[in-house]
């Protein structure tokens, strides 16, 4: 690999501060605020709720309880507003550290600028509370009410950055959510995080200070001094088949990280019917093959706004025009564990396994909103979300949607997949739902540690909801599953419920000594036509057990020392005679330590995937 280029630093331009929490003490008075609304309308904010209130414009929280609660949306944000706007008036409190900080950059002739999600209103009370207390004010000012899309979009900063007409990568910027973080890094800023209720976690380009009196002019230049060279997530790639003769497009931009804004991508080594566009698009139509399929190769260059370099082999299979259509597929289902947010460095984590997994497409669970839209930008993929917590996730295009899009934390969504089209240009597709069921009561713990008998265990399992959840959730695949011979159907997820081909007799030692149960909902998916792919390539649950939950809880986590019931309860599915299974495996990769020390896991998850390879005939 071509070694990166580090060019001689940048000095400090200018330095961007985010308002709410960063400068003033008014986080906690927005989550209050949020908080008060939201109990009104029947809904107790937790922890979770931390990425749709902290950071975020009005009307996009607004939007959230509106959706859950059923009321106007407009009537919530102009409540929201008048309610804080209040708040604000009368208690208005600097950060420690925050005019000392402002007085020094003033002093030092370093431009600064106020870059908030709250509209102009609120700021210029903040504003001028500021002044009252000694601040000579801002260079610029940019609000909610200034660009078209807010944190954690890039446009904010990028506006303020035109403002005062310097570039992104010469700039800090001060932020204390992970919202505005992701804002900043998006535009291109170096990142100095100073959280006030949400974690942020230390990254390249990013550095995290307990409070403002840490900071110091000499500090932020450093910042810029230091920035990270820019790399991507992975040395290559292999992306979805091309043919012969048919656009093709893919994205790389997403997988770079620490590079100064603005990044230009090009590739000096290149198939001739490929282009590589500056913001980092790969297009082209394939040339004819004289032979069989082939794969061609870009190694693609990006360079960023100091002229230091990152490297990418792309590698893209094409197939000739009249070869047959995809006959592998690779199918995942992955519960993220609240997006991910356990663990640090999530996202990028989630990434390296989904790159290094290979997969085609996978249903996701506990999205927490976020998760799918970032993966599926940063991968170039396509992606589709219902509710706050299931997604599908696809490198090939989804051409439908179904079920409900507003489903709530539990339930199903589902997408048709197109993987590729037969030399007479005839869709080739599949249809994938994505899966979640409530969690308690919870079958294996009344086994393990309840001690309850096999007909109770069924009963059981029927007062959790469970047994009605997915019997609608098959109900509303219905329509599929009658065709699941022309189009293949997956069912996969994260069922909190075990496998009857699981607990037999021969396993019943794995189970607390329970064995055989006849689980009602893994029967359900049975009884509609739905095949076990892991128990296909595996029939012995004894030599093949499968564990799903929990590669992080060896112990029950109530501090009794009791070991934690491992079992397989969640699911990659299939219907249809088009589908055979060539290898199904349970994935957990790198370093996992037990709950709760957590944070420093490769593996972003409590629970393990599954992924399971497929020929479609």
């Amino acid at each position: 690999m071509t070694p990166s280029h580090s060019p001689a630093p940048t000095p400090l331009q200018a330095v961007l501060f985010d308002m709410d929490g960063t400068l003033v003490d008014t986080e906690q008075l927005w989550w209050d605020t949020v908080a008060e609304a939201a109990e009104r309308l029947g809904h107790v904010l937790v922890e979770a709720d931390q990425p749709d209130v902290l950071g975020r414009p009005v009307e996009h929280t607004a939007g959230v309880l509106a959706a859950r609660s059923g009321a106007p949306a407009a009537a919530i944000a102009a409540e929201l507003h008048r309610a804080f706007a209040d708040r604000v008036r009368t208690r208005v409190v600097p950060r420690p550290g925050a005019l000392a900080l402002l007085g020094a950059l003033r002093a030092e002739g370093v431009p600064t600028a106020l870059v908030t999600a709250s509209p102009r209103e609120v700021a210029e009370t903040v504003v001028a509370a500021l002044a009252e207390a000694g601040h000579g004010g801002f260079t610029v000012t940019v609000t909610a009410d200034d660009t078209a899309l807010t944190k954690p979009n890039p446009d904010p900063y990028l506006a303020a950055c035109r403002a005062l007409r310097v570039p992104p990568a010469a700039c800090v910027a001060v932020e204390d959510t992970p919202t505005g973080v992701a804002s900043a890094e998006a535009a291109g800023c170096q990142v100095l995080a100073v959280p006030s209720v949400a974690r942020i976690d230390p990254a390249p380009g990013r550095t995290v200070l307990d409070s403002l009196e840490q900071a110091t002019p000499d500090r932020l230049r450093a910042l810029v001094a230091d920035a990270p060279a820019p790399r991507f997530l992975v040395p290559g790639l292999t992306t979805r088949r091309a043919r012969a003769g048919r656009p093709f497009t893919a994205r790389v931009a997403g997988l770079l990280r620490g590079a100064a804004r603005p990044v230009t991508f090009a590739a000096a080594d290149r198939p001739d019917w490929l282009t590589v566009h500056a913001d980092g698009t790969l297009s082209g139509t394939p040339s004819p093959l004289p032979g069989p399929d082939t794969a061609d190769v870009a190694e693609v260059t990006a360079v960023d706004a100091h002229g230091a370099t990152a490297h990418l082999t792309v590698r893209i299979p094409v197939a000739a025009a009249d070869a047959p259509a995809l006959d592998r597929v690779r199918v995942m289902s992955w519960n993220l564990w609240l997006g991910g947010s356990p663990v640090d460095d999530h996202r990028d984590k989630q990434l390296a396994v989904l790159l290094a997994a290979d997969v085609d497409v996978v249903g996701l669970q506990e999205t927490a909103v976020h998760a799918a839209p970032e993966l599926a930008d940063a991968l170039g993929w396509f992606h589709h979300s219902a509710g706050e917590n299931l997604a599908v996730l696809s490198r090939h295009p989804l051409v439908e949607t179904l079920g409900d899009p507003g489903a709530g934390f539990y339930g199903a969504t589902g997408a048709r997949i197109r993987l590729d089209e037969h030399p007479d240009g005839a869709p080739h597709e599949l249809v994938l739902w994505s899966a979640h069921l409530n969690y308690t009561p919870y079958g294996p713990y009344d086994a393990c540690f309840g001690g309850l008998p096999a007909p109770e265990l069924a009963d059981r399992e029927r007062q959790s909801g469970r047994v009605g959840e997915i019997d609608g959730i098959l109900a509303g695949m219905a329509p599929d599953l009658a065709a699941a011979d022309r189009t293949p159907v997956l069912l996969v997820g994260d069922f909190n419920a075990p496998s009857h081909l699981d607990w037999t007799a021969a396993a019943a030692p794995l189970h607390g000594g329970r064995g055989p149960v006849d689980w009602p909902v893994s029967r359900a998916v049975e009884r509609a036509g739905l095949r076990d792919s892991y128990r296909e390539a595996h029939p012995d649950p004894v030599a093949a057990p499968g564990t799903t939950w929990s590669p992080v809880h060896p112990r029950h986590e109530d501090g009794s020392g009791r070991p934690e019931p491992q079992d397989r309860i969640d699911f990659v599915l299939h219907a249809g005679d088009r589908l055979t299974v060539l290898d199904s495996t349970t994935l957990a990769t790198g370093r996992i330590a037990p709950w709760p020390d957590v944070a420093a896991n490769d593996w972003p998850s409590d629970h393990a995937a599954v992924v399971t390879t497929f020929r479609f005939a």
